[in-house]
């Protein structure tokens, strides 16, 4: 006969204000009064946590490494409050497997926090997984409202979080990062605002950010909304990645961040080695940074795609643009994105800017600029491209629509300045392919361009109706097919198949 298997009985516990610490916790009419009593309890794998719902607690919830694989929530109804003070909310050192949900998580503010609202957080080569965070709003936070951080050689692995918002906190709204390129595996962000994290000058480093994963494979930021960050930050952005493989951004909004130095502010950014990631469906709108950012400075950015996606009155300081390109991004695409400027008052301002500076002479090699709108007004140049990149990157335009409306065209590349689509051409060589001429200048008849204004329901992002073409629009049918095999899964901003009428408009909307 075999022996039998030991069992560990699953229990669940209550805590209410009401309660008692030397209860048993085992029944709501039997709770435990503190978050001291929690944190004392010997916690196992399968065991449930469960505040009362509607009620306010002061305390930091941890949890060491021989306490994974505990859930905790809520019972009744509403939102528990934790009031950690200048604690994190929840402090979680190499456990694994934790779920938290519908909780208010406050600290005393980012003047007098040095926290993180939700820690998690591992070192000395241990990987920990599986963390599933929803329903949580977290605010008042010195550091980062939701954390995950694990040192070189250490990894996080396995994280949702969804349905949450994280605002007000010093450094910013969700960071995710290791010390190694594509260390940490498998997190999707979803359903996620962060707003209103301000950035600080007292640490080095970027701070400000809205969402940002750094070092992560396999990483998505679906449905989410990043505004009003970074006012006091250096080089913040509203949603970005860094230093991964197999991103996708999509299906976002991020609008009206800031930054306190010359550069970022963007709203969305794939930054220093990331590689085969996808920028998608998304919407960014009066950011003082670029709309979107591929960055790779003196690092490499590799097999990128940024598409279908809308960029409104971005770059509104330090003569940004609505896409900006540096350094060496190679074997990247830029396809059917629809980009709306007006002036800034600075004419290094564009509709898109592809630069080397601080690049040590890196440019990009094999990207292609492919069926998108460039629409600016006020004298904005259309393209500003620098010299360094017209010696010796590798830049193909093809099947994009230029328009300044009410000003002059102005295409700057290089040292010289064209007046027109077909002057830069001939001279330039770019919009041909195969030996025909391709592109468009002119008004492409969007239905009220400039107009988008703010979605913030994310679900409703499809109702971005400015950046549809009109009927008679003359980009119907007017694009060049894109590089590469497209799945049938790649649809236009509008969720329509592609293409109609054998051929792909020009923009974000496939009419016909």
């Amino acid at each position: 006969m075999e022996p039998l298997e030991s069992r560990q009985l699953l229990s669940t516990y209550y805590v209410s204000p009401s309660g008692s610490d030397s209860a048993s916790g085992t029944s709501s009419g039997s709770a435990w009064k503190s978050i001291n009593r929690v944190n004392s309890q010997s916690l196992h794998s399968g065991d449930k946590v469960l505040f009362k719902g509607g009620s306010s607690f002061s305390g930091s919830v941890y949890l060491p490494s021989g306490k994974s694989g505990v859930t905790f929530g809520i019972y009744g109804s509403g939102k528990a409050t934790i009031n950690s003070g200048s604690k994190p909310g929840f402090d979680i050192s190499k456990a694994s497997s934790i779920n938290i949900s519908n909780f208010n998580i406050r600290g005393n503010g980012m003047s007098s926090n040095s926290a993180a609202g939700i820690y998690v957080h591992t070192d000395g080569g241990k990987s920990i997984s599986g963390f599933t965070i929803k329903s949580v709003d977290v605010s008042g936070y010195g550091m980062e409202g939701i954390k995950f951080q694990a040192a070189t050689g250490s990894a996080i692995n396995n994280v949702n979080v969804s349905y949450s918002s994280t605002h007000d906190n010093l450094w910013g709204g969700l960071k995710a990062s290791t010390g190694n390129i594509s260390g940490m595996h498998d997190y999707v962000i979803d359903h996620v605002t962060a707003y209103n994290n301000t950035g600080t000058s007292r640490v080095s480093g970027v701070t400000g950010n809205g969402i940002f994963l750094e070092g992560v494979s396999n990483g998505k930021i679906n449905r989410c909304i990043a505004y009003s960050n970074g006012k006091s930050g250096a080089a913040p952005v509203g949603i970005w990645c860094a230093r991964g493989n197999n991103y996708t951004i999509q299906y976002c909004e991020s609008y009206n961040n800031n930054t306190r130095t010359s550069t970022d502010g963007g709203g969305f950014d794939f930054d220093w080695d990331v590689s085969n990631s996808t920028m998608q469906y998304n919407y960014s709108h009066g950011n003082a940074g670029p709309g979107y950012i591929l960055a790779a400075g003196t690092h490499t950015l590799r097999s990128c795609t940024v598409r279908y996606n809308v960029s409104e009155n971005d770059g509104r300081k330090n003569g940004r643009a609505g896409m900006q390109i540096w350094g060496d991004v190679r074997d990247s695409s830029i396809l059917n994105n629809a980009v709306y400027i007006t002036s800034t008052g600075n004419s290094n301002t564009a509709g898109m800017y592809i630069h080397d500076l601080g690049a040590d002479g890196r440019t990009p090699q094999n990207l292609n600029v492919r069926n998108n709108i460039f629409y600016t007004t006020g004298g904005v140049k259309i393209l500003n491209v620098t010299s360094g990149v017209v010696s010796k990157g590798t830049v193909h335009f093809n099947g994009n629509c230029y328009h300044s409306g009410g000003s002059s065209f102005k295409i700057h590349w290089g040292n010289n300045d064209y007046s027109s689509l077909s002057s830069w051409r001939d001279a330039k060589g770019q919009e041909k392919m195969n030996g025909s001429a391709t592109g468009y200048q002119g008004d492409p008849k969007l239905n009220s361009a400039g107009h988008g204004g703010t979605i913030s329901n994310i679900d409703s992002l499809t109702s971005l109706s400015a950046y549809k073409l009109q009927s008679s629009s003359p980009l119907i049918n007017k694009g060049v097919t894109p590089p590469g095999t497209l799945s049938s899964s790649v649809t236009d901003f509008f969720g329509d198949t592609l293409p109609k009428g054998g051929k792909y408009d020009i923009g974000v909307d496939e009419v016909a």
